[in-house]
């Protein structure tokens, strides 16, 4: 019998090698998959295949449709490139329209929380972190300031961005069964500066510390998905300028580092 430590690797795994036949054209866009099929594909049970499926239709991969089942969603770097460019900036309003309102005392809470959350789950390192949870947090702590800002556009312009390919919150930019702990320990910092400038009220601050996050993610993102098909990150991203510890603004990132640190 697999443990739940075991069982959760080899979803992990189903998911990655999964993504990847996906973004490498290895299954139609026009019919159906079938859990047979991918298991049959994989090597493996239909268990983590099943959990596998799941996971991708939340990030916009797959689609499931009633009495149908799944089907590859058509999905391209611009496309998701340009997709973040839009997140970013409606995060990035909602950030500014929360740091302004100021943080209701229920809100703060739940936004230290998920920044314990996540130093929780990094300090169980590489061998022992759990996707899941960290998938669940990231998730918690975004919609928590979309939520937050109290604006029905700006929460329903996210919602339709969220339903394109790999747009979900619940996308890490870490893709792949092994997680790169240097990765997420930046987007830890990242919330963590965030919900610093939220409680300090300093909305620019706060606003282009979102940007930077989600643009951030896009990149790797896209990085990763123009790997696939063998073409080369585009110089000038926020990848690349992260790369080389540099912003398109560099006086104004390490205004903020200083800003918002935390004890």
């Amino acid at each position: 019998m697999y443990t739940s430590e075991m069982k959760l690797t080899l979803v992990e795994k189903a998911v990655e090698k999964l993504r990847v036949a996906i973004l490498n054209g290895e299954f139609s866009t026009g019919p159906s998959i079938t859990e047979r099929q991918v298991s049959e594909y994989l090597g493996i049970s239909r268990t983590p295949v099943r959990a596998a499926l799941q996971t991708l239709s939340n990030e916009g991969l797959l689609v499931y449709e009633a009495q149908r089942g799944y089907r590859v969603r058509s999905v391209n770097h611009e496309t998701i490139s340009e997709a973040h460019m839009v997140r970013a900036a409606l995060e990035a309003l909602a950030s500014q329209i929360v740091a302004e309102t100021g943080l209701s005392a229920e809100t703060s809470a739940t936004l230290e929380a998920c920044v314990a959350e996540g130093r929780d789950l990094l300090g169980k390192g590489a061998s022992r972190f759990q996707h899941e949870e960290w998938r669940n947090m990231n998730n918690r702590f975004h919609q928590t300031i979309v939520d937050a800002a109290g604006n029905e556009t700006l929460s329903n312009s996210l919602a339709h961005v969220a339903l394109m390919p790999m747009m979900s919150f619940k996308v890490i930019a870490t893709i792949g069964a092994s997680p790169n702990m240097v990765l997420l320990e930046g987007s830890q910092r990242d919330h963590e500066q965030i919900l610093s400038c939220l409680q300090a009220g300093q909305s620019m601050r706060a606003s282009n510390r979102m940007q930077e996050h989600i643009l951030f993610a896009g990149d790797l993102i896209s990085k990763d998905i123009r790997r696939q098909y063998g073409e080369s990150a585009p110089t000038g991203s926020a990848l690349a300028d992260r790369a080389a510890g540099t912003t398109k603004n560099e006086n104004t990132k390490t205004e903020l580092d200083d800003a918002s640190a935390i004890d």
